[in-house]
């Protein structure tokens, strides 16, 4: 007899955790909406961004990155885009220098990525609350 109501308590208590808690969540659900309504849905959250690009002696492959980079899905208006070359010996900041939505820094001596990543930190002008910044190198 004992055995027969162990048994019961401890398939009772696994249903409840795989089906059970399942089942009682659904019908809570259920019952919120049926009192308070479907709530209106929420606007989409586009934080401001900033987005860091190191770039070293890509002259080759610069023009792909901006244009990858111009293509994004997300608001202009929200997206500051900020290109760092740092000692390029090549033509990468002219080439960047031709398009007008892009910021570029560049500084002739080279100082490495870590220096040039903190120089454009330390340029970012989106809000602080809210806001992300994305470093790509």
């Amino acid at each position: 007899m004992t055995l027969v109501i162990l048994f019961t308590i401890s398939f009772c208590i696994l249903f409840y955790n795989y089906v059970g808690y399942a089942i009682l969540l659904y019908i809570l659900v259920k019952l919120k909406r049926l009192f308070k309504g479907n709530p209106a849905p929420l606007p989409p959250f586009e934080p401001a961004v900033t987005l860091v690009v190191a770039a070293y002696n890509e002259e080759d492959f610069i023009r792909e990155k901006v244009a990858n980079t111009l293509a994004l899905d997300y608001p202009a208006e929200k997206l500051d885009i900020i290109f760092i070359t740092d000692g390029s010996s090549d033509r990468t900041p002219e080439i960047l220098a031709g398009y007008p939505r892009i910021r570029t820094m560049h500084e002739s001596e080279r100082r490495g990525k870590t220096a040039a990543i903190n120089r454009a930190v330390s340029q970012v002008r989106t809000p602080t609350s809210f806001s992300a910044m994305l470093i790509l190198c």
